[in-house]
C-alpha cells in the first residue's frame, strides 16, 4: 500500500478508506499500513549539489574560502583583543551578577577562542540548539517534547522522551541516535533520540535544554556557559506568567542577539498583537532574531491522541487540527533560517562558530558598554553628590557669619556701646575724684573693661559657638552618608578610599578640631588684654604724674611766695606792702599747675579713648578672622578634605572611564567590520 509524503511544510498522507490527511511538521513523513518512518534527511537539494561538485571541481568556491579564511582569522584577532581588553576594563567597571561578571566572559571567549583556534570545527560539525525557558511553567520541556515525538514513536522511545527529566539533570543534551538510549552522567543527561527533526537541517544537531532562566541567574554557571554558547537560542516564555516589560528586564541582552528566537507559548494573536508585541520589545531595546507564537502543549497532546486513539481515521484529522493550529514546525522553519545552507563541511563548520563567536564578543562588549555607562553615571552622581556637600559648605559659609556675628551692624553698635560705657566711666572719674584714689585707676579701669566693655557680645558669641558645633555635626553627618555610598559592596566602591577615611577619623578626633566655648570669643579677649596692659597702664601713670605735679606746684607756688616775701635778695619786695604780691605770684603758680595736671589727665583720657578706638576697629578684623579660621579649620575642615580628595578619585576615574570607552568603540568598530564581512559570505 503506498502512501505520498512531500517535505513543504505539509505532509500529505493517503490512506485507503481513509480521508486524505496533512500534518505539520516540517518533516519526511512516509506511512506503511504498519508503521511510519521518517528517512534520515541528510539528503540535499539540487542547488545544495551543484554547490558541492563546484566546490569540489575548484570553480568559484575559492574565493569564498578564502573570505571564510579571512573573516575566521580576523575574528580570532578579535577574540584575542577582546579577552584582553576585558580585565584591564574590569577595574573600572563594577561587576554585579554572572551576567556582568568579566573573569565569566573572559572564561566562555578563552574556551571559544580555544575551539576556533584547534581546528575542532572541522571535523562533524554540529549546531548547538539550546532551549531555555522562562520559569517553571513556561512551556519549553513541553515543546522539546513535541518537537522529538511523533505518534509512530516507540513507545519505549516515547517513555523516555517524557520521562527524562526524572532524575533530575542539571542539563540535557540531545543527538541523534538510532536506538534511544538516555544516561546521565555528572549532572548532565544525554538523550539519543532517533528522531528524524534532528536531520533536517544542513548540520548534525546539540539540542541542549537548559534549566529555568531564574535559576541560572542564581549562579549555574555550566548551564549559563551553554547559553551563551549557543548557536540558536529558543527562550520560551509564557505571556501570561511573564510580562513583556519584566521579560526584557531579565532578558535584555540574549533577547539583542540574532540567533536568539523568542517562542510565546500562547495561542496564535492577531496580526495586529504580533506588531504590537514586536513593537513593545523594540520599544524596551530587545529585537531577537526571530519571535514566534506557538502552542506545544496543544501539539503535544495531539501526539498523545493519534498514539493512544482508537479511531484512526478521526485521531489522524484531530493530529492534523491540532498540529496546523499549534504553530509547532513554525520553530522548525525558523531553526532553519538561521543556519543557513551548508556549503562545505570545512566552510560551513567555520563560518556557524565564527558567528557564534562573533555574537558572544558582541555581548561581551554590550555588556562592557552598559558597565561604562553605568560607571560614568555613578562617577556623575558623585560629582553631583559633592555638588551637594559643596554647596552645604558654601550655605554654612555665607550663613554662619550673619548667624554669628549678626552682621556688621550689630558688632559696630556692641562695640559703640561698649566705647560709650567706657567713656562715661572715664568721665566719672575727674581729676579732684583721682586725686584721692590715683593708686586705684588701674585696678578700676581694668575692672571696667573686662565687665562693661563687648561683655554682650562675649556672650553672644559663646551662645553661637553651640550653632558652630551643630554646622560641624551636620557635616559630619553628610560627609559619612556619602562616604558610606561609596563603601564595598556599593556599586561605587571603585571611589571608595580607606585612607581618605582614615584621615578624616584622624582630622575629628585631634584635640583642635574640638570647639570649645571660647573659641570665637580669643580675639575679644586678646583686645582687652592688650588695652589693659599698654593703654590703661599708661592711664594710670599719666594719673599719677598729674596728681605729683599739682602738688609740686603747689607746693612750689607757696615756696616761692614765702621766698619773695621773706627772703632778701634782688626780688624781694620788701617787707609789707610786697607780700601781696608774692602772695599772688604763688597763687599763680599753683593754678597754673593744677590747670596743667587736670589738662594732664583729660589728655590721657582722651588717648586712651583713642586707643580703645583701634583696638575695636582691630577686634572686628579680628572676629571675621577668628570665625574664618574657626569655619575653615573646624566646622568644614572634614568636609573640605573630603570633597578635595574624591574629586581627585572621580576626575582620575572619569579618565579611566573616558580610556575603556575609547578602546570599546574601537573594538566595537572592528566588531562591525566582521559581522558585515561575514553578513556579505552568507549571502554570497
Amino acid at each position: 500500500m503506498l502512501v505520498r509524503a512531500v517535505r513543504c511544510g505539509w505532509a500529505t498522507i493517503s490512506w485507503p478508506g481513509l480521508p486524505t490527511a496533512a500534518c505539520l511538521h516540517d518533516r519526511w513523513i512516509v506511512l506503511s499500513p504498519s508503521r511510519v518512518r521518517r528517512p534520515h534527511h541528510k539528503c540535499r537539494s539540487v542547488s545544495q549539489l551543484s554547490s558541492k561538485n563546484d566546490a569540489s571541481t575548484g570553480h568559484a568556491a575559492s574565493p569564498n574560502l578564502n573570505n571564510i579564511c579571512t573573516n575566521h582569522t580576523r575574528t580570532l584577532a578579535l577574540l584575542r583583543k577582546t579577552i584582553d581588553f576585558l580585565p584591564r576594563a574590569s577595574p573600572v567597571i563594577a561587576n554585579q551578577g554572572q551576567l556582568n561578571s568579566f573573569a565569566f566572559w573572559c572564561e566562555l571567549l578563552e574556551s571559544t577562542s580555544a575551539e576556533l583556534s584547534s581546528g575542532q570545527t572541522s571535523a562533524s560539525p554540529k549546531a548547538r540548539i539550546n532551549v531555555c525557558g522562562i520559569g517553571e511553567s513556561s512551556g519549553a520541556k513541553e515543546m522539546v517534547t513535541a518537537l522529538l515525538d511523533d505518534p509512530f514513536s516507540d513507545p519505549v522511545y516515547s517513555d523516555i522522551l517524557r520521562n527524562r527529566w526524572e532524575s533530575r539533570p542539571n542539563v540535557i543534551m540531545v543527538e541523534h541516535g538510532p536506538s534511544p538510549t538516555f544516561e546521565n552522567h555528572s549532572e548532565v543527561g544525554k538523550l539519543n533520540s532517533p528522531s528524524t527533526w534532528l536531520l533536517q537541517y544542513p548540520y548534525d544537531i546539540q539540542l541542549f535544554e537548559l534549566p529555568t532562566f531564574d535559576s541560572m541567574s542564581e549562579g549555574n554557571i555550566k548551564a549559563m556557559k551553554l547559553l551563551w554558547n549557543s548557536d540558536i537560542l529558543v527562550l520560551v516564555c509564557d505571556p501570561l506568567l511573564v510580562p513583556i516589560v519584566a521579560l526584557a528586564a531579565r532578558t535584555r541582552r540574549l533577547l539583542n542577539r540574532p540567533n536568539t528566537i523568542l517562542a510565546f507559548t500562547s495561542s496564535t494573536p492577531s496580526e495586529y498583537r504580533r506588531s504590537q508585541v514586536t513593537k513593545e520589545l523594540s520599544d524596551l531595546g530587545c529585537e531577537p532574531g526571530r519571535i514566534l507564537f506557538l502552542d506545544p502543549m496543544q501539539a503535544l497532546r495531539a501526539t498523545t491522541s493519534l498514539q493512544t486513539d482508537s479511531n484512526f481515521s478521526l485521531a489522524v484529522e484531530r493530529y492534523q487540527n491540532a498540529s496546523l493550529s499549534s504553530h509547532i514546525s513554525s520553530l522548525g522553519v525558523a531553526i532553519g533560517e538561521l543556519l543557513g545552507e551548508r556549503e562545505s563541511t570545512d566552510a560551513s563548520s567555520s563560518s556557524l562558530r565564527t558567528q557564534t563567536a562573533l555574537t558572544q564578543i558582541q555581548s561581551a562588549l554590550d555588556d562592557s558598554g552598559e558597565g561604562v555607562a553605568c560607571a560614568a553615571e555613578r562617577v556623575s552622581q558623585v560629582f553631583a553628590g559633592l555638588a551637594k556637600l559643596r554647596s552645604q559648605i558654601e550655605g554654612v559659609r555665607d550663613r554662619v557669619e550673619k548667624e554669628v556675628l549678626g552682621g556688621p551692624n550689630d558688632v559696630e553698635s556692641a562695640l559703640a556701646q561698649g566705647a560709650n560705657r567706657m567713656k562715661a566711666m572715664l568721665g566719672s572719674l575727674s581729676f579732684w575724684n583721682i586725686v584721692w584714689m590715683v593708686d586705684e585707676i588701674e585696678a578700676m579701669v581694668s575692672a571696667a573693661v573686662r565687665l562693661e566693655w563687648c561683655k554682650e557680645l562675649e556672650d553672644e558669641l559663646i551662645l553661637q559657638t553651640g550653632r558652630l558645633s551643630c554646622a560641624q555635626d551636620h557635616l559630619w553627618r553628610s560627609t559619612s552618608d556619602l562616604l558610606s555610598t561609596l563603601a564595598p559592596p556599593s556599586p561605587y566602591s571603585s571611589l571608595h578610599s580607606p585612607l581618605l577615611h582614615n584621615q578624616l577619623q584622624q582630622v575629628a578626633s585631634a584635640p583642635s578640631y574640638a570647639l570649645t566655648s571660647a573659641i570665637l570669643t580669643v580675639p575679644v579677649h586678646d583686645r582687652r588684654a592688650q588695652l589693659t596692659k599698654y593703654s590703661t597702664s599708661r592711664l594710670h601713670q599719666e594719673a599719677q604724674k598729674a596728681v605729683v605735679g599739682a602738688f609740686v606746684g603747689f607746693l612750689g607756688g607757696a615756696g616761692v611766695s614765702w621766698w619773695l616775701a621773706i627772703g632778701s635778695h634782688i626780688l624781694s619786695f620788701g617787707p609789707g606792702a610786697e607780700i601781696a604780691s608774692a602772695v599772688g605770684v604763688g597763687a599763680i603758680i599753683a593754678v597754673s599747675s593744677l590747670r596743667w595736671a587736670v589738662g594732664k589727665w583729660e589728655r590721657a583720657k582722651r588717648r586712651w579713648m583713642q586707643d580703645l578706638e583701634r583696638v575695636s576697629d582691630g577686634t572686628k578684623r579680628d572676629l571675621k578672622t577668628s570665625l574664618h579660621r574657626t569655619i575653615d579649620q573646624n566646622v568644614v575642615i572634614v568636609a573640605e578634605t573630603a570633597c578635595k580628595r574624591l574629586e581627585e578619585l572621580a576626575v582620575k576615574g572619569q579618565e579611566e572611564i573616558g580610556a575603556v570607552d575609547a578602546e570599546l568603540q574601537a573594538l566595537r568598530l572592528e566588531l562591525s567590520s566582521c559581522t558585515i564581512s561575514s553578513s556579505r559570505k552568507r549571502l554570497r
